[in-house]
């Protein structure tokens, strides 16, 4: 991903300063100042809150795009607000996969009442990926949760329980990232998909959240770029 965020930010007429792979890169970087800089994180579950940190302790803008770490995202949207940093977090920057959450939310409010339908997310990705279920799985059982009344937590793996969206997941091959949401009747079956071809929609929407962040402060998603229904409010 670093590689194509590169190919995307030198496509739209931007400079990249720098490439930080490790803490002794962070600790040796010190940003100009007066330039419009935005530092874009795509690393590892492991390291991604500590990245995002140090962009709040050298005042720097920062885009998110790194999964696994939910445990401490929290943390990090407290802190921005509390000191009036820049912070723009998504599991996916992908345009299409922006408007599946949208689909998404909206499919889940009409099936609110159809006791007979149940439903469920599967998603595919490459083998290198390190978390399963990926970001934008959770974020689709995240949506129909917050959009139906009848769920109230997913699970990875199988499941039918009451109030429950399993979650399940392949990984093979280079498969950029297919993701499912099923909704199962006993009559027939709804399907949502959305399939990428390659991680270009991933690289060029990361790049257009780093030129929109410039002069704001708060926590955004790309609903807030892309002036979609489910925006922020923690943002100012």
């Amino acid at each position: 991903m670093g590689k194509e965020v590169e190919k995307a930010a030198l496509a739209r007429g931007h400079q990249i300063i720098t490439r930080l792979d490790s803490p002794d890169d962070w600790k040796r970087f010190a940003p100009a100042t007066g330039d419009s800089l935005a530092v874009i994180d795509f690393s590892t579950p492991g390291s991604a809150f500590f990245a995002v940190n140090r962009c709040f302790d050298l005042g720097l803008p920062v885009v998110s795009g790194t999964t696994g770490w939910n445990d401490r995202l929290e943390q990090a949207r407290e802190r921005c607000l509390r000191e009036g940093q820049s912070f723009f977090y998504a599991p996916n920057f992908s345009i299409g996969v922006n408007i599946f959450f949208e689909l998404n939310r909206t499919l889940a409010r009409f099936m609110e009442n159809l006791q007979s339908y149940s439903a469920s997310v599967h998603e595919i990705h490459h083998i290198h990926k390190l978390d399963a279920p990926s970001g934008t799985a959770i974020a689709l059982a995240s949506g129909i949760i917050e959009s139906n009344a009848r769920y109230n937590r997913w699970q990875p793996g199988a499941g039918k329980d009451n109030g429950l969206i399993p979650v399940s997941s392949d990984r093979t091959g280079e498969i950029p990232g297919t993701h499912f949401v099923t909704w199962s009747g006993p009559a027939d079956t709804i399907e949502l998909k959305h399939t990428a071809h390659n991680r270009q929609g991933f690289a060029q929407g990361a790049v257009m959240a780093a030129e929109w962040i410039q002069g704001r402060t708060g926590v955004f998603g790309m609903a807030d770029l892309l002036g979609l229904g489910q925006t922020s409010d923690k943002k100012h």
